[in-house]
């Protein structure tokens, strides 16, 4: 959250999920964005928990512990609304990067490969990608021999762009 726009974005997010109304500059008082003098309304607090999937804001205090499930807001990309030849540029940490060519059938094949174990040539299947989460590839063919799966960016996630 670094922007005005962030915190519209996520305002945005927020009516989707619950159908109730929060205001951008509400969300910037409690990020640290603008000062604030008061504290945020339990109403407030009670939404926000809401948003993330609790029932209230007690329900969110009591939680302990890391939870098993999340509500996912980063920016995604379905291999079904990608075309036959498109091209995304993957990168992870620390300082890997994959450019992959879209084959159709969540089927895709590396065309360059910097620092990381898979090679150009290999393929594998992918439905989804997540920025900030870990990439799970599917049905790994890694020089001609085939491998169940491969995880990147396992701890901090990948990131991608069109190319």
């Amino acid at each position: 959250m670094q922007t005005p726009r962030d915190f519209e974005w996520l305002a945005d997010k927020v009516w989707e999920r619950t159908r109730e109304h929060i205001s951008p500059t509400t969300l910037k008082r409690m990020w640290g964005y603008l000062e604030a003098s008061v504290r945020p309304r339990r109403m407030t607090l009670d939404l926000l928990a809401k948003f993330v999937g609790m029932a209230d804001y007690d329900a969110f205090c009591r939680q302990t512990g890391e939870t098993q499930s999340n509500v996912v807001l980063s920016d995604r990309l379905s291999a079904e609304s990608l075309e036959n030849g498109q091209r995304l540029q993957l990168r992870w940490q620390p300082d890997r990067r994959l450019v992959v060519r879209y084959l159709g059938n969540a089927r895709f094949v590396v065309e360059e490969s910097v620092n990381s174990k898979l090679a150009v040539g290999d393929l594998f299947d992918c439905h989804l990608f997540i920025a900030h989460e870990p990439l799970f590839m599917d049905n790994l063919v890694h020089f001609g021999r085939n491998h169940a799966a491969y995880v990147a960016g396992k701890k901090d996630g990948i990131s991608f762009e069109f190319c």
